[in-house]
């Protein structure tokens, strides 16, 4: 594993007290065909008042094409860094390595192919300024506007996975698995060193742990675009994943092992760092 700094360190913002600081995480897996859109849609972004973009971490979850040599070679406007690991973990293990590397107020994740647009914040920013712990980007609201739609499958195993989630874990939300989330800095100390799941789990683990712990989670609309995926829909796999990662986060929570007592000693990271080159 290697962590590259610094790719943009001299553009760093001015930074006035009354702002909230912000850290970007991107977990990216062979991305190698979208992350060049990405980039010049990072580099259009303007943040909204009182809330400045500190730093975006690209976690590079074992890619096996040219998805690190893009990112190496990119022109960014925001201070970046880049960590990479050759083995895939899985989209839940890199945004907790991302998370240990934050010291923001507050901290967001978006997917990598950038389908929810970072544009979606202006609507976030006052429940940021207020202080509010989890504001998650809901794909499933009313007033939410999809400019691409997804398929009537894709549609359906969405709805399922809602209900299955809130039938167990009862977290009250519509969307538990965008990839639009942002929570404060407490958050990511408290909450992220207990989560279990490494994968698609890690999302609704995180609401579930957040909400047990009394934390304060905000659900808004967004404008997204569905972006086509090389994989293809599974209907039988994905809902019998999505039962196991239900039951998973039910049964770690029913033993205990969400509480503080039982990770007490063990918040140590999985991997050890390698020198940044």
């Amino acid at each position: 594993m290697y962590e590259r700094k610094g790719l943009r360190d001299n553009c760093k913002q001015q930074v006035n007290t009354n702002m909230k600081t912000l850290t970007l995480i991107i977990p990216l897996y062979d991305e190698e065909k979208r992350i060049g859109e990405t980039i010049k849609a990072l580099n259009n972004f303007v943040p909204p008042n009182n809330l400045i973009l500190s730093k975006i971490i690209f976690v590079n979850d074992g890619s096996t094409d040219k998805t690190v040599r893009i990112l190496e070679e990119a022109d960014i406007k925001y201070p970046a860094d880049i960590l990479s690991y050759k083995t895939n973990r899985g989209r839940g293990f890199a945004l907790k390595m991302g998370v240990k590397r934050a010291d923001s107020d507050y901290i967001m994740y978006i997917d990598g192919d950038y389908s929810i647009p970072l544009d979606n914040l202006k609507g976030f920013n006052k429940y940021m300024q207020k202080g509010v712990d989890v504001i998650i980007g809901s794909k499933k609201l009313k007033n939410t506007k999809c400019l691409v739609k997804r398929s009537f499958v894709r549609e359906f195993i969405g709805t399922g996975h809602t209900f299955i989630f809130n039938a167990v874990l009862g977290v009250g939300v519509k969307d538990y698995q965008g990839g639009f989330k942002v929570f404060t800095r407490e958050i990511a100390l408290t909450v992220f060193p207990k989560l279990r799941q490494e994968r698609w789990g890690m999302d609704a683990e995180l609401l579930y742990v957040a909400k047990n712990m009394g934390f304060e989670i905000k659900e808004l609309p967004i404008i997204w675009s569905h972006v086509s995926k090389s994989s293809k829909v599974n209907l039988a796999r994905d809902v019998l994943r999505a039962l196991q990662d239900v039951s998973a986060i039910k049964i770690s929570g029913i033993l205990g092992k969400y509480t503080p007592d039982f990770y007490e000693g063990q918040l140590i990271p999985r991997i050890r760092l390698i020198p940044a080159i």
